[in-house]
């Protein structure tokens, strides 16, 4: 009987140990942090930055880990002019393009994405200032490593071109599957999306106003006809 329920023993402590080890092996939860001088720092709701444009990075809660890193800017669909692109310069550099027309406003991001990924980033763990919807852009970095939270400085380090609008959020995801197998992507923790709260340096351009481009056009027809009067004259002397 003492051996049988050792053996039981055994088999119960394996089948633990197995479920650990299957939940170690997952991809790691992603944080956010920043690099060069720049500060950002996890206050429980999120990762908040004033350097605009954000010098920043992504780590992984465990130790060094590697997949396909992929990067979103979650811009406010209340911009005045939602950029064409965003520029991204670092470690790696590439064009963040707009990944829908449709912002994402409701429901979890990586459904918006078309994935699947944990942990959830529902639509309200965003909304500073206010904001209920986002423009995505998103750039894939490939393949890259991603340093643990005692070494966050492995891996890349990036910034963006021009400054970000402000409440814009960027998020990563990695996936670590092996190639032809089942796509295992992790999220950003919630808390770790870096928030960008700082005045973007240099300011978005501004879109002159229509009473403007009239005035600035009856100025040019101005010059012109005088320009043409000049040479008819210079031309009858």
């Amino acid at each position: 009987m003492t051996k049988f329920s050792t053996s039981w023993l055994y088999l119960i402590g394996g089948a633990l140990t197995l479920t650990v080890m299957s939940q170690t092996a997952s991809a790691d939860t992603l944080h956010g942090f920043c690099w060069g001088g720049s500060t950002c720092t996890d206050n429980g709701t999120n990762t908040p930055t004033s350097t605009n444009p954000p010098k920043f990075g992504f780590n992984g809660s465990g130790g060094d880990v590697t997949g396909v890193f992929v990067i979103d800017f979650l811009i406010p669909d209340n911009v005045a002019t939602k950029p064409v692109s965003i520029g991204v310069t670092g470690t790696v550099s590439g064009t963040a393009t707009l990944f829908s027309s449709t912002p994402f406003t409701s429901g979890k991001l990586d459904s918006y994405l078309g994935i699947s990924a944990s942990p959830n980033n529902p639509i309200g763990a965003f909304g500073a200032g206010g904001v209920t919807g986002y423009f995505v852009y998103q750039l894939n970095l490939g393949t890259q490593t991603l340093g643990g939270n005692s070494d966050p400085g492995t891996g890349p380090e990036e910034s963006t071109s021009l400054g970000l609008p402000l409440d814009s959020y960027i998020v990563g995801f990695l996936n670590t599957a092996a190639p032809g197998t089942p796509a295992n992507w992790s999220a950003t923790a919630n808390s770790g999306a870096i928030l960008e709260t700082g005045d973007p340096t240099p300011p978005p351009p501004s879109v002159p106003e229509p009473s403007s481009l009239l005035l600035f056009g009856t100025g040019l027809t101005a010059a012109a006809g005088l320009a043409r009067r000049r040479m008819t004259s210079a031309i009858k002397k």
